[in-house]
């Protein structure tokens, strides 16, 4: 899975709006259908052309969708219509769409959810929190072969969902997208490997002492006052999974989230230091 890495959550601008046609196809309606995964949602006519929204549809529809996983072969040549066809390299997923009075059959295009879920992950991305990050001892007066712990608050550690809908005179087709935190990494930019950490790591205190291990830790070896501005250029990032799922039945991974910060730190040549 790809990952993408960003200094600063407003960097990644939000796409409030976006124009997707979906196309609908009316096929005859089977005696007996089979379904799964359903979801509420709406769709109408033969062509729909709508925008992607952010907030809360006005409406709750009363249908849902279904995936049409088996039909009941129908008097004649034909056993019925397939429930997946594909038409200019894209396939389209047999849908029925149940209400309270009535049902009908759709075709919709696999990429129709996972199109809204990619536009609705920018919003997620603006919506992370700013990195904060702690270390013990301070970035000013880290020691060599003294362990240096690192961590996020907990109040940084939380997911942030966003979800997008179409909306439609009959209801809206909607897309939840969710960033998940899954592990710390730390690059002490003195030419070493970067040490990464599942969770946000463990905040020091003076009753663990000198002597205490995190699983959030890294041990320099060599001062920074080589460097030629005297400090090493560490970076810190947390990395967000990141995953969508569709009222119609589907969901997926999209490729995860760096939220990244560089720090200056100072390494210096002695044994110990009080943190």
């Amino acid at each position: 899975m790809q990952s993408r890495s960003i200094h600063h959550p407003l960097a990644w601008l939000a796409i409030s709006a976006l124009v997707i046609t979906i196309f609908i196809d009316m096929s005859r309606r089977p005696p007996v259908v089979l379904a799964q995964a359903n979801g509420s949602g709406s769709l109408i006519g033969d062509n729909i052309e709508a925008q992607v929204s952010f907030d809360a549809p006005d409406t709750k529809d009363p249908c849902s969708w279904h995936v049409v996983t088996s039909i009941t072969p129908t008097p004649g040549p034909s056993s019925g219509p397939i429930t997946i066809r594909s038409r200019n390299g894209i396939d389209d997923v047999l849908y029925v769409r149940r209400c309270p009075t009535d049902q009908s059959l759709h075709w919709i295009p696999q990429t129709t959810s996972s199109r809204v879920a990619q536009h609705s992950e920018s919003k997620v991305s603006r919506l992370v929190n700013m990195l904060l990050i702690k270390t013990a001892p301070p970035s000013n007066k880290m020691v060599v072969n003294v362990g240096t712990w690192f961590w996020v608050p907990r109040s940084v550690w939380k997911s942030v969902s966003v979800t997008a809908y179409i909306p439609t005179s009959v209801g809206p087709i909607s897309v939840t997208t969710t960033a998940i935190p899954t592990s710390l990494i730390y690059s002490p930019g003195d030419g070493n490997k970067a040490v990464t950490c599942k969770g946000p790591g463990t905040p020091w205190s003076r009753s663990r002492g000198d002597n205490d291990t995190s699983n959030c830790m890294y041990t320099y070896t060599s001062a920074s006052h080589t460097r030629q501005a005297g400090t090493y250029a560490a970076n810190t990032a947390i990395k967000w999974t990141v995953t969508w799922r569709s009222n119609l039945g589907i969901g997926g991974l999209l490729p995860s989230i760096r939220t990244g910060l560089t720090t200056r730190v100072r390494v210096l040549e002695m044994q110990a230091l009080s943190r």
